[in-house]
């Protein structure tokens, strides 16, 4: 969990642009490619850095999403999900990676200094939503294992959390439309995951206040943004348990939501490419339209 595994990254590079999985092109001539722009400041704070991805063709109301990396919110990088991001712009989403504050122990990157950041990478794309022709009611988000928890967490959210950025672009909405949680925790009180709380929080041991504020599942409610969900039943990193308990909150409080469970352990290691680009197809198809589908499979 303290990093995404290579297999992962691999899935992502293996699929380029979504189109269709590897060895399986068609004989056509080359489509247009997204453009991509890279390391562009969504706030002030050095980490606060992203990398965008639009679509080849000009358009305007189109959907986006805000990818958000893993790494138990310690390590990490945008550029994990540049295939990803990739492959959203080609199927007609704005789509952009973001880096964040890695919890180091410091007071300056603990908890919520990275919900605080990504609330803000949301608030600067529909800022923006004009300029790169975005519906600014259609942002989404999706993430891996601590970027799922943090895309539960902008879901479940209704309003703007305060922080040490929560003032830039302020008369923006922190709102999403929509989140995709792969292998993510929802409760950090759960005694079988066990959060890094010296750098997340500054203490040692366990710190059940501190844990429960920082779990989404506890917030869930009828407001809550639909939620698609992916976890292997395998996975020693983060317990399947974690998505079984959002899964069930979300359906007692009325919200549109989809569980895929998965012959898998952390990060889908065990599926092949095409099992692995089979769901992520089907969560870009969910971002396009998160209340086509809802239930488990």
């Amino acid at each position: 969990m303290k990093k995404l595994k290579a297999a992962f990254v691999a899935t992502f590079l293996s699929f380029g642009l979504l189109g269709a999985p590897a060895g399986q092109a068609q004989q056509a001539p080359p489509a247009p490619q997204p453009e991509q722009r890279f390391n562009i400041p969504y706030g002030p704070d050095p980490a606060q850095k992203l990398d965008l991805c639009l679509p080849p063709l000009a358009g305007t109301q189109r959907p986006a999403v805000v990818m958000i990396h893993g790494g138990y919110w310690t390590v990490g990088q945008r550029n994990a999900y540049e295939p990803l991001c990739k492959g959203a712009a080609s199927q007609g989403m704005v789509a952009v990676t973001i880096d964040y504050r890695l919890a180091d122990g410091s007071e300056h990157h603990r908890w919520p200094a990275q919900l605080v950041d990504a609330q803000l990478a949301v608030r600067w794309l529909r800022f923006h939503a004009a300029e790169f022709g975005i519906n600014p009611q259609h942002i989404c988000v999706l993430g891996d294992s601590a970027g799922a928890h943090l895309a539960v967490f902008l879901a479940v959210l209704n309003r703007t959390i305060p922080g040490d950025y929560a003032n830039e672009i302020p008369s923006v909405s922190s709102s999403v439309a929509c989140a995709v949680d792969n292998f993510g925790p929802a409760d950090l009180t759960a005694d079988n995951f066990w959060p890094p709380n010296q750098q997340l929080f500054g203490v040692e041991g366990r710190a059940p206040a501190q844990e429960r504020d920082a779990s989404p599942l506890f917030l869930v409610g009828p407001t809550t943004a639909p939620i698609m969900i992916a976890h292997g039943r395998q996975d020693k990193a983060v317990s399947v348990d974690q998505s079984t308990q959002l899964y069930d909150q979300l359906k007692r409080a009325g919200v549109p939501t989809r569980l895929v469970l998965l012959n898998c352990g952390h990060e889908f290691e065990g599926l092949s490419p095409q099992e692995v680009y089979k769901v992520l197809q089907s969560e870009l198809d969910f971002i396009k339209n998160p209340r086509a589908t809802a239930g488990k499979s």
